[in-house]
């Protein structure tokens, strides 16, 4: 009986295991932020998200209060001023839909909503990196293990606490994978639908058409280290006529960003009204190289106050991201490296502010990470580096003190 439910449980791992890390990674987010806002102070007069649930509001500062408002009023714009037209529509709308669930609390269904897509895409995220990853020696075991350290990760991250906040991070992580997971699966219908809900909860979910095409061209005999012979071409061709219909079906997934536009030209006529309002927050593009030399000077001058700390995790971020980019290369291909690449570099044209949050959404990243855990020292000090960051930041987060 123990052989077979130990059989069962390993044929089950990529549930159980997520379910486990999940309410882990939970447990020591909602710990910290209950210690967190009971011992430390915070300074008066700032928005209480639920003024019955000082639980939920938690979970809901700074640019939570946008999605609260685009679920309870709807959209608006004011040209040169912040505009909630700057946040992408899908987690409001799955936000409002959830609104019955809730009984009519927005928070409490935003909240629901981030958790619920956090645990989806755990375990999505657990069954990509199956795939990706595995030892010839002992390739089950192996994918398994490093599938295992890859959700736990990423769960434990130190900005994690993110996925269980009324943001769009667990999300957009959720319709990431599940598009990328469906598209090295060949399910190309599904990962088309996946691609355009993620390009409408945030613009640069449209850049998933680009890695999503990239893995059907390899499908069909694509590979960048045999570009040079003629033979790779005579295969591909020979893929593209036969199997193009596939690759129309990708070609869906920049309408969630397209509907939005169409949107917003039909509501307010500023078809681009989220990039005019996103220059309201001091985002204006002047270019990644300039970005950073401006960080960099600025670091020259640290000081540890609320603006420095924030500084400092969000160019060590960028560094780190932009380092693992040949790493992921090498393990993963190409496709992945350029993908992590694009979704730093055009982040950073305008501002490194929120980096170390939108490192959350890079699963490559943590795959890669997952691979590399399988020495049990790097494992211990991911983890163990992980857990402390998450709650140290955590308890920073629910204070009002502004992390990403």
């Amino acid at each position: 009986m123990n052989s077979k439910l130990r059989i069962e449980a390993a044929r089950l791992d990529w549930l159980l295991y997520p379910a486990l890390i999940f309410a882990a990674s939970r447990l020591l987010v909602f710990a910290a932020g209950l210690v967190g806002d009971a011992f430390l102070p915070t300074e008066a007069g700032h928005w209480v998200a639920d003024p019955n649930s000082p639980f939920l509001s938690l979970w809901a500062k700074w640019d939570s209060q946008w999605y609260i408002q685009i679920v309870r009023e709807g959209y608006w714009f004011q040209p040169l001023q912040q505009s909630n037209v700057a946040f992408f529509p899908l987690y409001p709308l799955v936000t409002r839909l959830a609104l019955p669930l809730a009984g009519g609390n927005a928070v409490l269904a935003g909240f629901l909503v981030s958790n619920l897509a956090l645990f989806g895409a755990l375990i999505f995220l657990y069954k990509l990196a199956e795939l990706e990853l595995g030892e010839r020696a002992c390739p089950e075991r192996s994918r398994r293990d490093g599938a295992r350290r890859t959700i736990a990760y990423l769960a434990f991250f130190p900005t994690a606490f993110f996925f269980s906040c009324v943001y769009t991070e667990s999300l957009f992580l959720l319709l990431s994978v599940a598009c990328i997971y469906w598209a090295r699966r060949r399910w190309w219908l599904a990962a088309a639908v996946a691609g355009m809900l993620a390009a409408a909860t945030r613009n640069l979910g449209v850049v998933l058409w680009a890695l999503a095409t990239w893995e059907w061209l390899r499908c069909q005999g694509w590979q960048l280290a045999q570009a040079h012979r003629r033979e790779m071409w005579r295969a591909l061709w020979a893929g593209v006529k036969a199997r193009w219909p596939e690759a129309l079906l990708l070609a869906a997934i920049p309408l969630g960003l397209l509907l939005y536009i169409v949107f917003l030209k039909f509501n307010f006529d500023r078809p681009l009204a989220f990039v005019e309002a996103q220059a309201a927050w001091g985002r204006q593009q002047i270019g990644p190289v300039a970005v950073l030399a401006r960080e960099f000077a600025a670091l020259a001058d640290f000081q540890l106050n609320k603006s420095g700390l924030s500084r400092l995790l969000n160019v060590g971020a960028i560094v780190a991201a932009l380092a693992l980019v040949p790493f992921i290369w090498r393990r993963l291909g190409e496709g992945y490296a350029l993908y992590v690449l694009i979704l730093v570099l055009v982040p950073i044209s305008s501002a490194a502010m929120s980096v170390i949050r939108y490192v959350l959404t890079l699963f490559p990243v943590f795959i890669v990470l997952g691979g590399w855990g399988r020495r049990p020292v790097v494992d211990r000090m991911l983890l163990a580096a992980g857990a402390v960051g998450l709650g140290v930041l955590t308890t920073i987060f629910v204070n009002w003190i502004f992390v990403a």
